[in-house]
């Protein structure tokens, strides 16, 4: 991103002004997620609770897809049981108390737009596989489905913990 893209319009000129910084370190992160907005990659943010990884990731959906869903989702909120029907939703009958029709997942809801996974550090194991598959292949399943359901969702995803060493301590996925 350089003064020119700014000018021709290419970028808001007031994007990212309810963020409020005074560092340069803060104007340099801000100008990467301008960047960032103007493409369609997946978005890794770090930094320490309380520090705006949500508003910044709100801010790169909004410069990049400001009319499309963005499905914010805090993954240590989710119980670990429930997590993968959540994300990618399940078939009708998949389980006892599912519902007749079954039930759209986040990934579903954000069709077209943003998914933002906050506090990704905090996801199970097993269901950073198979949100691997989806970045990878493009395309998920339901919980006790059998039908492919294309994943048209930019993911963003934030956490205050470091990811480089959970992954040498395999206890994130790379």
């Amino acid at each position: 991103l350089n003064k020119k893209m700014v000018e021709k319009g290419l970028f808001a000129k007031h994007s990212f002004r309810d963020i409020k910084h005074r560092s340069k370190t803060m104007e340099d992160c801000i100008q990467h997620a301008k960047a960032a907005a103007a493409t369609e990659y997946t978005v890794l943010i770090t930094g320490e609770s309380g520090t705006g990884k949500s508003r910044l990731a709100k801010e790169i959906h909004r410069m990049g897809k400001k009319d499309a869903p963005f499905v914010e989702v805090n993954c240590n909120a989710i119980a670990p049981s429930l997590f993968e029907s959540e994300l990618f939703g399940y078939a009708p009958g998949a389980f006892t108390g599912a519902a007749a029709n079954g039930k759209a997942g986040f990934f579903e809801e954000a069709n077209g737009g943003t998914i933002f996974l906050d506090e990704i550090g905090d996801m199970p194991m097993e269901l950073q596989t198979r949100l691997l598959r989806v970045l990878s292949n493009g395309y998920f399943y339901r919980v006790g489905g059998h039908q492919p359901i294309k994943a048209d969702v930019r993911v963003i995803a934030a956490t205050n913990q470091n990811l480089e060493e959970r992954v040498k301590s395999g206890q994130f996925r790379e």
